[in-house]
């Protein structure tokens, strides 16, 4: 018997979230090695775009657990998505449907966050207590009206080939300022500051709609 939801996940959540430019030969090999061997990483100028988020999926979705992930956005065949190198989540349950249904390489954690109005305080430990980022963040600028992004992703099917999915999160979108502190996996961000931060909240995620493996 499994131990996790079927896809679709439809969820509700709060995201937190810094944009990075790392050139691309300073993208570390277990990065390099999560991206499907026939897409290649979107960059500007040579530095890839690389987008670390801190999100808390809340009550009213099929699972409650905080994540932590880094997303590259990537090319195949002229098309766009989102692969997934790095991620740590709280549940047991996301980690074994991520990985099996998609092939999201998540692993567990633990976080402890402090909120105070917009403001966010939030730190992740990998399963071995080492600290993976400390975040102190706030939503800053509200942007007009209900934002709907797609979020596709494509990922390396464990055994050879990928897995593409269809998904797509609704919520409200503000400016934000990030400041983050990277430890343990993450090190290779160490010492970097966004180029770009952003919040959505009140967010709907659906999450496999769509997949082809």
């Amino acid at each position: 018997m499994r131990s996790y939801p079927p896809e679709p996940w439809h969820l509700r959540g709060e995201f937190l979230a810094g944009i990075f430019l790392v050139p691309t030969s300073e993208l570390p090999a277990y990065v390099w090695a999560q991206i499907p061997s026939a897409a290649r990483p979107l960059a500007l100028g040579g530095r890839a775009i690389v987008a670390v988020a801190a999100v808390r999926y809340t009550p009213g979705g099929v699972l409650e657990y905080d994540e932590l992930l880094v997303a590259v956005p990537t090319i195949q065949r002229r098309r766009l998505a989102l692969t997934i190198p790095q991620i740590w989540v709280t549940s047991p349950a996301s980690r074994a449907g991520g990985r099996a249904l998609w092939g999201i390489p998540k692993e567990l954690m633990t976080t402890r966050r402090a909120a105070a109005g917009r403001r966010l305080r939030v730190r992740h430990r990998a399963e071995d207590r080492a600290v993976l980022a400390e975040l102190d963040g706030a939503a800053t600028i509200d942007l007009p009206g209900t934002w709907t992004l797609p979020l596709p992703t494509l990922q390396r099917r464990p055994g050879g080939g990928v897995i593409r999915s269809s998904n797509s999160v609704r919520g409200r979108m503000h400016l934000a300022r990030t400041a983050w502190t990277f430890g343990s996996s993450l090190s290779w961000l160490g010492g970097r500051r966004p180029a770009l931060s952003a919040a959505l909240t009140g967010a709907a995620i659906v999450f496999g709609t769509r997949v082809e493996r």
